[in-house]
Order: structure tokens, then sequence, then C-alpha cells
């Protein structure tokens, strides 16, 4: 009776150091995967778009400056939901407003037709991000 109770009592013990490991595993490639910066972003742009050097350059400036827009929206956002003086819809609309001017300075730079073939990527990928497909493929490689 002992070596029976032993022995569930070692299988337990291996199967949760299992799962640990597996929890996090993912926790890592998740979060070290999601930070882009502007310089990835804009190369991944050049690529998907066939966009000049020049064009790219732009391109990664203007990603930078959202980059800072976004970190001092969150900021902004975090102070608001604390003091709750925000409601989603506001946060929302602001933001829509910022997208909605970065594309247009966006289309500037790369042209309408470049601009439409972004925005129908992008749209792409948020589908496949909201239905748990993640990105697939368009992901910087780790080297990068």
């Amino acid at each position: 009776m002992k070596k029976i109770g032993i022995l569930a009592f070692i299988a337990l013990l291996t199967m949760s150091f299992s799962v640990m490991a597996q929890d996090t595993a993912r926790q890592k490639t998740t979060s070290r995967e999601m930070k882009w910066t502007a310089a990835q972003r804009a190369e991944q742009m050049a690529k998907q778009l066939d966009l000049t050097a020049e064009q790219k350059e732009q391109v990664e400036k203007v990603l930078e400056k959202q980059d800072a827009q976004r970190a001092k929206q969150m900021a902004t956002a975090r102070e608001m939901r604390e003091t709750q003086q925000a409601t989603r819809e506001e946060m929302r609309a602001e933001r829509q407003k910022q997208i909605e001017a970065n594309d247009a300075e966006l289309e500037q730079i790369i042209g309408k037709e470049k601009m439409d073939q972004w925005k129908a990527i992008r749209a792409e990928r948020m589908k496949n991000m909201r239905n748990g497909n993640g990105m697939k493929g368009n992901r910087p490689k780790a080297g990068l």
C-alpha cells in the first residue's frame, strides 16, 4: 500500500513540474514577440508594400512618433483609469483620431494605392489576432 501511495505522489509531482514549465514558456514567447520596434515595423511594411529606401525611412520616423504618442496615451490612460475620469468610449475615440491622423501622414509618404494595400494587410492581421491566430510568419526573427 505504501508503494502505491509513493508512486502516486511521484507521478503528481512530476506532472505538476511539466505543467508549470509549459506555462512559463508560453508567457515568455508572447511578451517577447509582441514588442516590435519602429524599425522592424517599417522593414515589414517596406517588404510588403515594396517601398523605396526614402519612403521606408520616412515611415520609420512616423512609426517612432506613433510609439511616443502611444506611450504618452498609455500613461494618460493609466492616470485617468486611476481617477476614473474617462470611459472606454472616450479612449477609443481618442485612439481612432490618432490612427486617422497617422494614416493620413503615412498616405502622404507612400501614396493612396499603397496605403489602401497597407490598410487591407492591417485589417487581415487584426482579424487573425482576434481569431487567436497571431500574426503567422509576420514576426521579426529573434536576431533582428
